[in-house]
Formats: structure tokens, C-alpha cells, sequence
């Protein structure tokens, strides 16, 4: 078979978006894509100095929509350097945008900043028609197929006969209104690059309305002109021209989700600095929520409804909760029973509904699609504010009714959800009576992550207690890290019969979390996460958990090992510290190793912290040698094909063949060179 350079396959951007259109759009094609110029539009007028403040959105007949704002215009002019006008470098043209300057896109809160979506949107239009109104004259430029060019005829037709010019230089014709000004982009996607998508229409809307929500001074008006679509809600056809912020957005997205809107309502605001690859880099949040039930959350990063959530919100919902279970917990008169608890922060989460606007620089998003943000210096500093914020509105009298409100229904809320947390722990222990071992409900110590499944990149830590448990919830990504505590050593099942094991407390909490079977029914492809990783102190007593772990782990998950899951942390024993530089260390010897370092390059004092338990560790340095993907190290549990013998004779075997093994072992030591002293 011939194989040469001739043989490869070159596609320009055009070409290649239009047959992979997901790679920069996600899977929700269409949405995302015509998202992309209701944001630009959005985004242009949103900024005083550019001169507008009104976004129109008409929705054609014939499923074309056009996008129109009154901001600067887009450029008309030609680049001297490529030959392309304005129009075609700014939507035509993948990787082209105004943020990349340094800058501008250090301090930019805008939702498009990759130069891709917008363009993307063109490449997989049939017809797109550009015009720009700007100095007085009027200017058109269109593209077929993605490509720049002129159609014949006067009228929106996407099947009229197309020129195409990648260099046109643009000619204006005198507007009849001569201050006007603006960028109308019309476009009809071609259903042969995406015949099973469709746009959702409402959808597209309601993002629109909630980003002009968020933009004082815009001005939205939607005009349907015949949709041939699904019926459209009156409220999104409905102008918008304020009040804005979040107050009236939690309204918005309370109406859409057909949940009651709070009466009474904390609204509150803050800003603070997260960590970019650029340095620490500030953002400002805002946020209104109130009780009600069921609960509705609505998070916005940047103007984008993020409906994945992501960071933010999950750094809005803890700083909130916490700081009403905190205030709830100062309350005398809750009509608590004998012994009985105050709601937690997980009640007041599921009796809120909240919506979040967030505004962070250089932001990660999830996708091109942006349906989440992923970011855990951004939730690490954001959630602390949110509970400042929170904590001072609470304390002030008159927020007390709602306060008290907000906590009577956290408290109804906290009863049910005990009641049935006590009934499924009454039916474990019945179906553990039984020897059934079928109960496969999550156990309730369990610190769940948002993802999971394999292909999620989730991460288990099955840690060593409650307290390493609580370094883990204070340092962790709870986007992809979940943990369990387990309680002192894990059993040695090496062997059991796997009704004996099930027997066992530990090893029945792990069957039901990895949820993927065991033995000759254990299937790696069925697991909720992509890794498991034991997290034991850095002693004697967590390396033994260890083993009993890995022990336990290539008897009944074997799979799940020689699929590369299965790992063991190396947190540090010590960490040696002088001002903001930190050193860890597994042993004595790297200790004092790092102590000489940092006593020769410097005159600070040295500090030396051993950490004896995980539950004593600080959560960054915790984040940063154990949690971190980036960071960390991490062992690899391998199979034990060529010691199998061994694993027997240390977990399963007669006592005499460990004694054996420890002699043999013992003399193979110099004990010359130990330090015995």
C-alpha cells in the first residue's frame, strides 16, 4: 500500500470545522454556536465607551436568525498585511479576535476570549450576511459554505449563485440614518453539516435575556417574525430593559425552572484573587438567593449560563450554607427536640434557590460549550468571601425574619432527610442480617465529587479516618475528587469467600462506592471513578493500611489494578518552611537535608512541621502533595503476577511462612550500618 506525504489529508479551518463542528462547539452544536454571536452582540454594547446599549434578535421564517447591536461596528477596512477586511479577519478567520493582547486579556471578563466560537458558527453556515453600519455608510459582506464572498440578488438566499473572494474590499453605500451604527449578523446553519442537531430556541433566548440581565444598560428585544420551530414562551419574546442584576435574574431563571421565587432575599456582592497562569488575578462575584423549595440554582460566569456549574457555584453554595448553618446554630428558640441537631449546611443547600454571577479574567472553562467552569483556585478563594458576606448580612437585625425563615424550612428539610437516612441504615443492617449483601446505596460518610464514571477523570481517596477526611473536604477539587474515611485498618479479606468479606463493614462501603463488581465480575469500564488512591499517614501504622489495601484490592479488584487505577499518596512527614518556601519530605534524612538548604540560602528562621496524622496537615500543603494531578507523586499498584507466592504468604498463608520470609529477610540486612545508638 502506498503511504506518502500525498497521502495526508490537509483540510484549512473551514474544512475541518465543518466535518468535526464539535472540536470547537461542543456537542451542543447549533446552541453553542449561534450563543456566540448573541454574546459578542451582548458583549460589544455591554462596554459604555463603545456607544450602544441595545441587542436585537429576529428569528426568520425560514430558521435564519439575525443578531443586531448598536455598538461600534465591526472594522471595514483592509489589513495590509493579509488582504482580508475587517469583517472577514474578525468572523471568518479561526484564532482572530481583540484579546489576546496581553493588555486587554489580562483584565478581560468578556465570554468569548479564544477567537474561535464566532467564527466556528460562520464556518458551518450555509448563508451568512454581515452588515455593519458605521461613519455614516452602510457595509455588506457575506459568506457561503463559510467562505467570504458575494451571492447574486438582493434576497436572503442561500442557494443563489456564490462568489467567492477571500480579499474583498468592501465598498459602503450612505445610510439612510446617518448616526446609525452597529453589526447585524444574519445566519442559517446548513442542516447537511449537522443533520441530527437542531436549535433550541428557548434555550438560546433564555441565556440572552440573562446576559443582558447582567449588562447594565442593555436593552434586549426579541422579534419573531414567524419561527418555524417550537412555541416560544411569552416571557423570552418579552423586551428587556431592566432592572438588572442578580435579584431580577433569579427571577428570570425561577421562572424558567417553574420553581416559586423567594420572597425574602440575601443579596450580597464581593470580589477578591484567584490563581491564573498569568499570577494572582482579581474577580468580583454577585449573588442573590433566598429560601424556597424546591431548590433552584442558576450560576453565570462572565455573562454565560454555565447549567454544569463548576466553581463557582459550588464555591457560592458552600460559602452560603455555612454561613447560615453557622448563624442558624446561634438561634435558641428552633424548637429543637431533646439531643437533636440545628440543620447543616447540606439542608440550607437544598432549600435555596440562588443565582450567581461571576466575573473572573482568563477564566478555564469546561468546553468551547462553557457549560461549566473548572477552576480550584477560583472556588478555593471565592467560597470564603461568599461566607464573609453572607455572615455579616445574617448578623444584621433587620435580616433576622428572613434568617429565621430561611432556617425553620433548612430545619423541616434536615428532619426528612435524617428520618430517611435512618431508614436506609435500618435496611442495610437488615440485608446484612440476611447475608444478602445486595445493598448497594452509597454509604453515608461518603464526600461525593460532581463527576463521575469512568471517562470523568474522577478520583476516590479512601483515607485514613474522619480527620484526614476533613483536610481532604477543605483541600479537594469537588468537581472530580471524592473520598471515605476508613475506620482504623482495614480487614485482611486475602481469600474470604465473598459473602465473609461482604461481612466486613470497610470492604462492603468500597464494593458499593466503586460500584463495579469484584472478582470475575469486577469490570473497570463499570467504576464511578478513574482512580483510586489511598491516602494514609506517613507512618508505620498508614503504611500497614496500605498494604491490607492493595492486599485487598488484588484479590477482589484485580481488573481495576492492571487497568493502571489503583495508586497509594506519598503525603510528607515533615515540611520544612522558611517564609513562603516550603519543603517536603518523606523522611529524617530529606529533613534535615531541606533544613541545611534553606539555612544556607537564607537568614529567615526555619520551621519544621511533622505532621502526624493527615488530619494535622495544612490544606494547600495537602492540595499540593496528594491531591494535585499536577503536582503530586504518586505509586502505581501493579500485579503481583510474579510474587503471587508471596501476597499468599504474607495475607493468607500459616504464620510460619511469614516468620520465614522475616528471617530470610533479616539476614540479608548489614546491621553494621544501622544507627543503633
Amino acid at each position: 500500500m502506498s503511504y506518502t506525504a500525498a497521502d495526508i489529508t490537509e483540510l484549512d479551518d473551514v474544512q475541518h470545522t465543518r466535518l468535526r463542528p464539535a472540536v470547537n462547539l461542543g456537542l451542543d452544536i447549533l446552541n453553542t454556536a449561534l450563543r456566540e454571536l448573541i454574546d459578542n452582540a451582548v458583549e460589544e454594547v455591554a462596554d459604555p465607551s463603545h456607544g450602544g446599549s441595545s441587542v436585537t434578535i429576529t428569528l426568520h421564517t425560514d430558521g435564519s436568525v439575525s443578531v443586531a447591536d448598536d455598538g461600534r461596528g465591526l472594522p471595514v477596512d483592509t489589513d495590509a498585511a493579509t488582504g482580508k477586511n475587517g469583517i472577514v479577519k474578525t468572523l471568518g478567520t479561526a484564532r482572530a479576535g481583540g484579546k489576546f493582547s496581553a493588555h486587554t486579556d489580562a483584565s478581560s471578563t468578556g465570554a468569548g476570549l479564544n477567537g474561535i466560537g464566532a467564527a466556528a458558527a460562520v464556518f458551518i453556515s450555509a448563508r451568512t450576511d454581515v452588515t455593519v453600519h458605521r461613519a455614516g455608510k452602510t457595509y455588506l459582506q457575506s459568506f457561503g459554505g463559510g467562505y467570504p464572498g458575494v451571492f447574486e440578488g438582493k434576497d436572503f438566499d442561500p442557494n443563489a449563485p456564490f462568489t467567492r473572494s477571500d480579499t474583498q474590499k468592501l465598498r459602503g453605500t450612505n445610510n439612510r440614518k446617518p448616526n446609525a451604527q452597529g453589526t447585524e449578523v444574519r445566519i442559517l446553519f446548513d442542516s447537511t453539516v449537522v443533520p441530527d442537531s437542531s436549535i433550541d430556541i428557548g434555550e438560546v433566548l433564555l441565556r440572552a435575556h440573562a446576559a443582558a440581565r447582567m449588562s447594565p444598560g442593555v436593552h434586549l428585544a426579541v422579534v419573531d417574525e414567524g419561527w418555524p420551530g417550537d412555541e416560544i414562551p411569552p416571557a423570552l419574546l418579552a423586551p428587556f430593559d431592566g432592572p438588572w442584576g442578580t435579584d431580577t435574574l433569579l427571577d428570570l431563571m425561577c421562572t424558567a425552572a417553574d420553581t416559586p421565587a423567594p420572597v425574602v432575599r440575601a443579596v450580597v456582592e464581593g470580589r477578591g484573587e484567584y490563581t491564573t497562569g498569568r499570577g494572582p488575578t482579581p474577580f468580583r462575584w454577585s449573588l442573590t438567593a433566598g429560601p424556597a423549595e424546591p431548590a433552584t440554582v442558576a450560576a453565570f460566569c462572565n455573562t454565560v449560563r454555565t447549567p454544569g456549574g463548576g466553581s463557582h457555584l459550588t464555591a457560592a453554595v458552600k460559602g452560603l450554607s455555612e454561613a447560615l448553618a453557622d448563624r442558624a446554630s446561634r438561634i435558641r428558640d428552633l424548637g429543637l427536640a431533646k439531643g437533636e441537631e440545628g440543620p447543616e449546611p447540606q439542608d440550607f443547600a437544598a432549600v435555596t434557590a440562588l443565582a450567581v454571577d461571576t466575573r473572573a479574567p482568563d477564566v478555564s472553562w469546561d468546553s468551547q460549550a462553557k457549560t461549566a467552569v473548572s477552576s480550584r483556585s477560583l472556588n478555593v478563594a471565592m467560597a470564603p468571601d461568599v461566607a464573609r458576606s453572607v455572615t455579616i448580612w445574617a448578623a444584621n437585625p433587620a435580616n433576622g425574619d428572613a434568617v429565621s425563615l430561611w432556617t425553620k424550612l433548612a430545619l423541616e428539610y434536615a428532619r426528612a432527610r435524617r428520618s430517611a437516612e435512618g431508614a436506609k441504615a435500618r435496611s442495610r443492617a437488615a440485608s446484612k442480617a440476611k447475608g444478602l449483601g445486595t445493598n448497594l446505596s452509597l454509604p453515608p460518610k461518603l464526600l461525593p465529587s460532581r463527576e463521575t464514571g469512568r471517562g470523568s477523570g474522577a478520583e476516590l481517596f479512601l483515607c485514613e479516618g474522619d480527620s484526614a477526611l476533613g483536610t481532604i473536604k477543605a483541600a479537594r477539587d469537588a468537581t472530580f475528587q471524592a473520598a471515605f474515611p476508613l475506620k482504623g485498618k482495614p480487614p485482611n479479606v486475602y481469600g474470604f469467600a465473598l459473602s465473609k468479606a461482604r461481612a466486613k463493614d470497610e470492604f462492603d462501603s468500597i464494593e458499593r462506592i466503586l460500584g463495579c463488581g469484584v472478582r470475575d465480575n469486577c469490570d473497570p469500564e463499570q467504576c464511578r471513578y478513574d482512580r483510586i488512591l489511598f491516602a494514609s499517614d506517613a507512618d508505620p501504622d498508614g503504611g500497614n493500611i496500605n498494604s491490607s489495601l492493595i492486599s485487598m484490592f488484588l484479590d477482589f479488584y484485580r481488573p481495576l489494578v492492571e487497568a493502571g487505577m489503583v495508586y497509594v499518596t506519598l503525603p510528607p512527614l515533615f515540611v520544612v518552611k522558611n517564609g513562603d518556601e516550603r519543603i517536603y519530605c518523606q523522611d529524617e534524612s530529606e529533613r534535615d537535608a531541606a533544613v541545611a538548604q534553606l539555612k544556607a540560602t537564607s537568614k529567615k528562621r526555619v520551621e519544621v512541621q511533622r505532621n502526624k496524622g493527615l488530619g494535622e496537615m495544612d490544606a494547600d500543603d495537602f492540595w499540593n502533595t496528594v491531591l494535585d494531578p499536577q503536582r503530586r507523586t504518586v505509586i502505581r499498584v501493579h500485579p503481583d503476577d510474579d510474587e503471587k507466592n508471596l501476597h499468599h504468604t504474607l495475607f493468607g498463608g500459616p504464620p510460619e511462612g511469614r516468620r520465614t520470609w522475616m528471617a530470610d529477610v533479616a539476614s540479608r540486612v548489614d546491621t553494621s550500618a544501622l544507627d543503633l545508638d
